[in-house]
């Protein structure tokens, strides 16, 4: 193998501070951190949901900024099934694995967020098809690179159930390992999903999420072993954390009865609207039409802020806040909005019409909250030349991560809101 200086980013997805005393007694999590510096207390990004996240460690930016505000797109006529946010192109701002390649390094990226179409040289990009005529393998081949894709649907294809868990992600990993020893990248970028989907289903503190995460522990100790000897600087993070939940808000229901919506005879597809929710399970955006005037936009948002304020008291206070679309972004969220909720802890938003207003749903634990939950903060680690093992950060923000990955190249990113933070590394130890 080549033994040029490489950096493999991996995000588990899902994974929080409260995993901490779990992952330190894992056996590959527990020799990681031995040698590592790390932040035990890192604060995501508002509203916390994947792609955001993942938008926001790649350039350092708030979501406000770089503009992937949500996972997915405000598609009114498909809100039983709108598009994600998947392509690059929605991103704007410099990336990390476009500073690798002003460096000439070979990128790599493995179900990462928002890399569609992007300039990666290895890459299997998070997209399905979700138009009847289309097909997934269509899908994710016009969309990165067509000869991996290839290669390893081939090879590890029949592993996969769909995007059931764990098996994308034995699919995914099986992916990486091959594309590590067959095409060597410089820099890699590795999203593993199998904790999130497995908390949504059965629960943050679940034996099914504590199984999950040592599932995470074998497929990192396979990636340690398979890179055994070789100068590697190595990132372990979360993109956000998560909370339990049983309840859902509607909030289209109360926009529909008083009139600020209208949908078509299927009762799902919106013909019209001043007022539209957008759900991001622990909180939603409230937008207006895009061509209401000023005033009558003003006017809107204090009679729903009322509205929801008056429903909220006579249901257990299950949205915790309103705030304006200044306010929003102000926390880094999409001050484009009318309004952006948060949900009380225990509740989650969805944008769907059917009865009954809040309702027992089947998913047991769920994100997008504000970072300013109490328990709710993520991690990040690292390790390899030039990092100072045995180094804690007490704290820092999931847009200082950019900086940091981008320094670890040799590069930086000009644009990001995080900063560089210095305390990791130890320049005088960096192999070059």
């Amino acid at each position: 193998m080549n033994h040029k200086h490489k950096t493999i980013v991996i995000s588990f997805d899902g994974l929080g501070t409260a995993d901490w005393k779990t992952i330190e007694r894992l056996p590959a999590f527990a020799r990681f951190l031995k040698e590592a510096a790390y932040c035990k207390q890192v604060e995501t990004v508002y509203p916390s949901l994947t792609y955001p996240a993942h938008c926001s460690i790649a350039t350092g930016r708030w979501p406000v900024n770089h503009r992937v505000v949500h996972n997915t797109l405000l598609q009114p006529q498909r809100m039983a099934s709108p598009d994600w946010y998947w392509k690059r192109r929605y991103i704007q701002g410099k990336t990390i694995y476009e500073v690798a390649k002003e460096k000439g390094l070979k990128t790599a990226a493995f179900l990462w967020p928002v890399t569609a179409g992007a300039a990666i040289d290895y890459n299997i990009p998070e997209i399905f098809a979700n138009r009847k005529w289309d097909h997934q393998i269509f899908a994710s081949l016009r969309s990165g690179s067509k000869k991996l894709q290839v290669e390893v649907f081939a090879r590890y294809g029949k592993l996969m159930r769909g995007i059931e868990q764990p098996y994308l992600d034995n699919f995914l990993h099986e992916s990486v390992k091959y594309t590590l020893e067959k095409y060597e990248p410089d820099l890699s970028l590795i999203h593993y999903v199998d904790l999130d989907g497995t908390r949504h289903r059965y629960g943050h503190d679940s034996s099914q999420a504590l199984m999950a995460l040592n599932r995470h522990d074998k497929r990192l100790a396979e990636l340690m072993e398979l890179m055994e000897g070789e100068p590697v600087t190595w990132v372990l993070l979360g993109d956000h954390s998560s909370l339990d939940e049983t309840k859902a808000i509607r909030v289209n229901r109360i926009l529909q009865r008083k009139g600020w919506l209208e949908t078509k005879g299927d009762g799902e597809s919106i013909l019209r609207y001043q007022a539209l929710m957008q759900e991001g399970d622990g909180s939603a955006y409230v937008y207006a039409y895009p061509q209401m005037k000023e005033e009558d936009r003003t006017a809107l948002a204090r009679e729903v802020q009322a509205e929801l304020e008056i429903f909220s008291q006579e249901h257990d206070n299950c949205i915790e806040a309103v705030y304006t679309g200044e306010e929003a972004a102000e926390q880094g969220a999409d001050g484009n909005c009318l309004l952006m909720l948060e949900a009380k802890q225990g509740y989650y938003f969805q944008d769907t019409l059917q009865e009954p207003d809040i309702c027992e749903y089947e998913t047991k634990a769920t994100h997008g909250y504000s970072p300013k939950k109490p328990g709710y903060t993520t991690v990040f680690a690292m390790k390899g030349p030039g990092i100072r093992q045995g180094e804690v950060i007490d704290t820092m923000r999931l847009i200082d991560e950019g900086p940091i990955i981008a320094h670890v190249l040799g590069g930086e990113l000009p644009e990001a809101d995080g900063k560089l933070r210095k305390e990791f590394f130890d320049e005088s130890r960096k192999d070059t």
